[in-house]
């Protein structure tokens, strides 16, 4: 169902086939995985975790998944779907598996730039988009071009948005030309990942008090989160007070398995922090506490890998508010928008458009606040290009 259009409610016969090709599916299963199903999609990941596993360390090493990235506790109803989420890939054939792209996450954007210029495609950087252009009014305006930051439009048949919704609805589209409800609805659309993320240079590799050396353990993700409480004290912690004082913590060392990413004997490391509350108590600001957040964040690797402070020779954090402003993840959200029910399939991210097809003639959504989702697929982007295409050969666009 990943590489499906999710059925529009009240789309027509197009979609009504749709939605049979979809209930096919789901008559295939038998009655013992329609129920797995319903518990994945309802029931939170520490009900499920504490039904099958007894061992804290592993239902936290599991759990982790289900609150990476999601602002909410392990217990959350629906967080058993965020854990599905992120182990439904695969990696060089190797399902439920994440990978390193071999000079760093960037490599994957060059390659996709190198193709697409070879394609004859025109690449445009450093250059900010204010306004998506419409002609007509009501149920016959259509998107026919873009304005930049520095004024100068550039026209199309089609205007592909890969930003979250509330981003391109609320900020980028004029209201006159959206319906009233749609809006409502987008402006209700929840983004929040409670993610604060740290990038640090190091002098060395860092050594750990449970196991110190080099092997597997520090090639993989490393989980600081003991036990499913440890994670549900963090939630609560951040909703309190805005961030944890115990945080949830996957450190990754991708130098130890890329030797381009540093010089000989150097390394460098990502931090991936749970949780910081996008909305501060009493009106504060991320500017104000980001350094003592940066600073808790360190010390709590610290405490486990003895020397890791004194080892960080540069550094570079992301708060909530830094991720919204620099990347344009509404509410720091790196997937475009809270993964939990009212937001999947065809609701995501509004019911009535969850085929990436936006309220606007010409216009179309291709990012993670589309089906399936966030994460690094390329998934919504390989769904929208079909429906695009589909639209194009029906002179529909």
């Amino acid at each position: 169902m990943l590489l499906e259009t999710p059925p529009n409610v009240g789309g027509g016969i197009q979609n009504i086939l749709q939605a049979w090709k979809v209930g096919g599916r789901l008559k295939g299963l038998g009655i013992s995985e329609r129920r797995d199903l319903l518990d994945l999609f309802t029931k939170s990941a520490g009900e499920i975790l504490d039904h099958w596993f007894e061992s804290e360390p592993i239902k936290a090493a599991f759990g982790f998944d289900a609150v990476v990235g999601n602002f909410a506790s392990p217990y959350t109803p629906g967080s058993a779907y965020v854990l599905l989420h992120h182990v439904f890939g695969e990696v060089n054939g190797k399902r439920g598996q994440w990978g390193h792209a071999v000079g760093g996450m960037g490599a994957i954007t060059q390659a996709m730039a190198k193709e697409a210029l070879a394609r004859g495609v025109e690449l445009f950087t450093d250059t900010p988009v204010a306004r998506v252009l419409t002609q007509g009014s009501g149920a016959d305006s259509r998107a026919n071009a873009i304005a930049l930051a520095d004024g100068s439009v550039i026209g199309g048949r089609a205007i592909v948005a890969n930003v979250n919704p509330k981003l391109l609805y609320l900020q980028l589209v004029g209201a006159d030309v959206l319906d009233p409800d749609f809006r409502r609805r987008i402006e209700a659309y929840r983004c929040a990942s409670a993610t604060f993320r740290i990038n640090v240079a190091l002098d060395r590799a860092p050594q750990f008090r449970c196991r110190p050396g080099d092997g597997p353990h520090v090639r993989s993700g490393i989980i600081i989160a003991p036990s499913l409480a440890y994670m549900e004290r963090a939630y609560f912690d951040a909703r309190q007070i805005g961030w944890s004082r115990e945080p949830i913590i996957e450190m990754l060392v991708p130098s130890l398995v890329d030797t381009t990413l540093a010089p000989a004997g150097k390394h460098v490391a990502s931090l991936f922090c749970q949780h910081a509350n996008p909305l501060l108590p009493r009106g504060a600001s991320w500017d104000d506490v980001k350094t003592e957040v940066e600073a808790l964040m360190i010390a709590t690797v610290d405490r486990h890998a003895p020397g890791f402070a004194d080892s960080v020779i540069a550094r570079r954090s992301y708060s909530p508010l830094d991720l919204e402003r620099e990347f344009g993840l509404i509410g720091g959200d790196i997937f475009h928008g809270t993964l939990t029910l009212d937001q999947l399939f065809s609701a995501r991210p509004v019911l009535g458009h969850g085929n990436y097809r936006a309220p606007i003639r010409g216009l179309y959504m291709c990012g993670a606040g589309t089906h399936p989702g966030g994460g690094v697929t390329g998934i919504p982007g390989h769904n929208a290009a079909r429906e695009i295409l589909r639209d194009a050969r029906r002179r529909m666009v």
